[in-house]
């Protein structure tokens, strides 16, 4: 059983957590859920002992913990060696075999290095090692990040056939929905648990809000009436009746400050908006016969695709299959082996890569904003603080930030400019679900066009999309 009794955590004066308490259930599947930078990962390398907390304590008995981090960091060496080297008893060797098949790991090649995989293979690999140390409960880190659809449906129907307890921070709420019994949210400076998926979470939580509003309310009324309470009891004229009335209206103001509650606050991005002009019916993307291949591998030929002005396109498709690579070649960073590709005439394109090039990571957040922008620095200080980056942040250097700080100051460049079109390849990633709701309503009332790659289901199907394209096995198929 794994017991948390009285968790605090803080770095200097900034407490993550406090007065945490909770038990970890036999056989359940928990989403941990909350801002970035709320202390997720943290709880959990707390629980595997990677760190201390600052008060409380974790007890931990008849279980063995396995964990899966958010990065998963594999050495460059062969698989089969690889996996043979985490069987403690060499009469286990069968079980790799069993997970390989159990896993649906297709294509296995003992031989193959572990740093040519794709990122689903990798998280089955980890997951082979973890699971021949036979967990008894398993701790997993953004799961989703870096699965493509049909790997998302595969491991929701693996972690729904595991018989042991599994808690998942994640911000895919399609996922969620599909597999967790109850959700823990990291606010406040606590942990609130919801029993249910995502979307019923999210109905209780919007219930619970309104009751934290409505004490609020009630406590500032009180706050008030206390107020003018001491103010009436300072006129009375007996000095021994003020003093007495004067001290009991104290107290009870100071009682109802030492149990006051702040004002509920999402601190979440107000709205993203992204100007554009509309072309409506306008040719703005043409592929014809379009071709690519790396060497003998051939990632796809002979492609075709219009896009008109206005739509919103969504492109999917497995892992490897060459989305990233297509949007590329739009954009003029690659170039095709054969085919032609045309964007429209006078219009203003907008790429937003999953993976950003040419970052100053030794600037300043300040600095990389006004340098890729030309923003002069006085609007930038406001620009940024909409995207909840503290005037105090803004000399902290760009390499600091963590992936969901980082994802938030990408769209904060990206958003500071007004496109026709925009060609978005994961933005989602590393978002935390506030921010991606404020994104989605941002795209969806967006009036240009758009052509999203995404993995997260429940994201495209808020933002928009109007037509459906699947890139797979080489060709380019038309869904709607």
């Amino acid at each position: 059983m794994i017991v948390v009794n009285n968790l605090i955590k803080r770095y200097d004066e900034n407490i993550l957590f406090k007065d945490v308490n909770f038990f970890i259930p036999n056989n359940k599947k928990i989403g941990l859920v909350g801002r970035n930078g709320c202390g997720k990962t943290t709880l959990f390398n707390i629980l595997t002992g990677q760190e201390e907390p600052t008060e409380g304590d974790v007890s931990i008995t008849n279980e063995n913990i396995g964990y899966i981090t958010q990065e998963i960091d594999l050495p460059d060496e062969m698989i089969g060696i690889y996996l043979e080297d985490c069987v403690k008893h060499p009469t286990d060797l069968y079980k790799i075999d069993k997970y390989i098949s159990k896993l649906k790991f297709e294509n296995y090649d003992p031989y193959q290095y572990l740093n040519t995989l794709s990122e689903g293979q990798k998280m089955k690999v980890k997951l082979i090692e973890i699971l021949l140390s036979n967990p008894t409960t398993l701790l997993i880190d953004e799961p989703t990040n870096h699965l493509d659809i049909e790997g998302i449906e595969w491991f929701e129907e693996y972690i729904n056939s595991l018989n042991m307890s599994v808690v998942m921070i994640s911000h895919d709420r399609e996922f969620l929905n599909n597999v967790v019994d109850e959700i823990w949210e990291i606010e406040r400076e606590g942990i609130i648990k919801f029993i249910g998926n995502y979307d019923y979470y999210q109905q209780e939580k919007n219930r619970l809000i309104e009751k934290w509003d409505k004490l609020y309310k009630a406590q500032e009324k009180k706050r008030k009436q206390l107020e003018k309470l001491l103010e009436n009891a300072r006129r009375i004229k007996s000095s021994r009746k003020r003093g007495g009335a004067v001290g009991a209206a104290k107290t009870r103001i100071e009682r109802l400050e030492k149990n006051q509650k702040e004002r509920y606050s999402s601190e979440s991005i107000d709205s993203i908006e992204i100007d554009a002009e509309v072309h409506s019916s306008k040719l703005m993307l043409r592929l014809k016969c379009v071709s690519k291949s790396y060497g003998k591998n051939k990632v796809f030929e002979d492609l075709d695709l219009e896009v008109r002005g206005g739509e919103k396109v969504w492109l999917f498709g497995p892992n490897g299959a060459g989305k990233s690579t297509l949007v590329k070649i739009i954009n003029g960073i690659e170039k095709v082996d054969s085919g032609d590709v045309r964007l429209g005439d006078n219009i203003r394109v907008g790429y937003f890569s999953q993976i950003q090039p040419n970052v100053e990571h030794n600037r300043s957040i300040l600095e990389e904003f006004t340098s890729r922008t030309g923003c002069f620095y006085g609007k930038a200080y406001g620009y940024l603080e909409k995207f909840l980056f503290k005037r105090e942040d803004l000399n902290k250097k760009v390499y600091m930030l963590s992936p969901g700080e980082r994802a938030r100051f990408e769209f904060a460049i990206f958003s500071f400019f007004n496109y026709d079109m925009l060609i978005l390849d994961e933005p989602d990633n590393h978002l935390d679900i506030d921010t991606k709701e404020i994104l989605e309503q941002s795209l969806s009332e967006y009036i240009g066009t758009m052509l999203l790659v995404s993995h997260d289901r429940y994201f495209v199907g808020n933002s928009g999309v109007s037509k459906l394209l699947n890139l797979k096995d080489g060709k380019l198929r038309h869904i709607l």
